[in-house]
């Protein structure tokens, strides 16, 4: 008899104590997430609540008439997850680590999902982006490396080699969005 599907809402309480865990290191990490097809569906979910969150929460925060757009500023984070996760999946396949190229992906989205949300939180009980900026840096490092450390399974050569064509993707995709919206004007004073 076959086990009966976690709901969205199970999925996501499980997702919020496995991203606490991967943060922090613990092996038991990957045991919090549905990695799944269905699970990585789910997580394309949380994602895009995540997106439309951080968009209301930045409405809120940011002053009238400064910054980017909504459309691109969508399209920008398309293109920087587009950049990063295409770079993980050309080095999940030179390490012979395809096949968990799809655990990765669940896993990487709910914990941007879950920590974005909680940032956007933090944006509105403090004035200092600097500190939303660190904590997002050390989080997001934290929970990339374990990641590819205990979802995946690299080695520490592997996670370096991750990290540098992340990087590389990144930019690329940073190269594509000037390319879109050209250079940003410096701002007023």
């Amino acid at each position: 008899m076959s086990q009966a599907q976690p709901t969205l809402l199970e999925e996501t309480r499980s997702a919020f104590a496995g991203t606490w865990r991967l943060i922090v290191g613990r092996r038991d990490a990957p045991g919090y997430f549905f990695t799944d097809i269905r699970g990585l569906a789910s997580s394309f979910i949380a994602l895009l609540v995540s997106v439309v969150v951080t968009f209301l929460i930045s409405a809120l925060v940011a002053p009238a008439g400064s910054g980017v757009s909504t459309f691109a500023a969508l399209v920008q984070n398309a293109l920087l997850y587009a950049g990063i996760m295409s770079a993980s999946w050309v080095v999940l396949r030179l390490t012979g680590l395809a096949d968990r190229f799809m655990a990765f992906v669940t896993v990487e989205n709910w914990v941007n999902a879950i920590v974005s949300i909680a940032l956007a939180f933090v944006a509105l009980v403090t004035v200092s982006a600097e500190l939303i900026l660190l904590l997002a840096v050390v989080i997001g490092f934290l929970a990339r490396i374990n990641n590819a450390r205990l979802v995946v399974g690299m080695k520490a050569g592997q996670i370096v080699m991750l990290i540098v064509v992340q990087t590389i993707g990144m930019l690329i995709a940073l190269l594509a969005v000037g390319v879109l919206y050209g250079p940003v004007p410096t701002p007023e004073i």
